[in-house]
C-alpha cells in the first residue's frame, strides 16, 4: 500500500505558505506548553513544604488543585484566539485584488472555499485544546500523586484541602 500525502496547498489560500503558518503554531503552542509548567513547579514546590511540615507534626493546609494553575493555561487560549484571527485573515485574503471568493463559491466542490480558509485554523486550536488538556491532566494525577505522599501519615488528608477551602471563603487565604 503506497502513502498518500496530503498536498499542504490545498489547505490554505493560494499564495499563502502553509509551512510557515503550521511552524508557528507549533511554536506557539511549545511556547505555551512551557509557560504552563510554572504550574508544575508550583505544585511540586508546595507539596514538598508540606510534607517538611507534615514530618515535623504540624497539620497545614494545602489549596486545592485549581490554585496552583493561575495564568498556566493562558497561553493555549491566545493560541486560539489568535488562531481565529487566522481564519478571518484566510477568507479577507480571498477578498484582495480580484475577489477570488466569488470564484470559490461557484467551483463543484462547494466546500472547497472554507476548506482553505479554516483547516489549518481548527487543526490549530484543536491541537491547542489537546495539548492543554493533556497537560492539566497531567498536572493533576502529580498533584493528587504527590499530595497522598506527602500527607501520608495523617489520618485525614482530604481535612488538608478542605481546611483551605474553608479558609478562602473566610478571607483568609491570598
Amino acid at each position: 500500500m503506497t502513502g498518500k500525502r496530503i498536498a499542504l496547498e490545498k489547505l490554505a489560500p493560494v499564495g499563502a505558505d502553509v509551512q510557515r503558518q503550521l511552524r508557528w503554531t507549533g511554536i506557539a503552542l511549545a511556547a505555551s506548553a512551557l509557560w504552563s509548567l510554572r504550574a508544575l513547579f508550583r505544585i511540586v514546590g508546595k507539596m514538598k513544604i508540606l510534607k517538611a511540615i507534615i514530618d515535623q507534626g504540624v497539620s497545614d493546609f494545602v489549596e486545592p488543585y485549581p490554585q496552583y494553575l493561575g495564568s498556566a493555561f493562558y497561553g493555549f487560549a491566545l493560541v486560539s484566539l489568535v488562531l481565529a484571527g487566522l481564519a478571518v485573515w484566510n477568507y479577507a485574503s480571498f477578498r484582495q485584488g480580484a475577489r477570488t471568493d466569488y470564484l470559490m463559491r461557484r467551483l463543484p466542490d462547494r466546500w472547497e472555499y472554507h476548506r482553505r480558509c479554516l483547516t489549518v485554523p481548527l487543526l490549530g486550536i484543536a491541537a491547542s485544546v489537546l495539548v492543554a488538556l493533556a497537560l492539566w491532566a497531567i498536572y493533576r494525577a502529580v498533584y493528587w500523586h504527590l499530595f497522598r505522599e506527602a500527607a501520608a501519615g495523617v489520618e485525614d488528608p482530604m481535612r488538608l484541602i478542605s481546611l483551605s477551602v474553608q479558609a478562602g471563603q473566610r478571607g483568609l487565604c491570598r
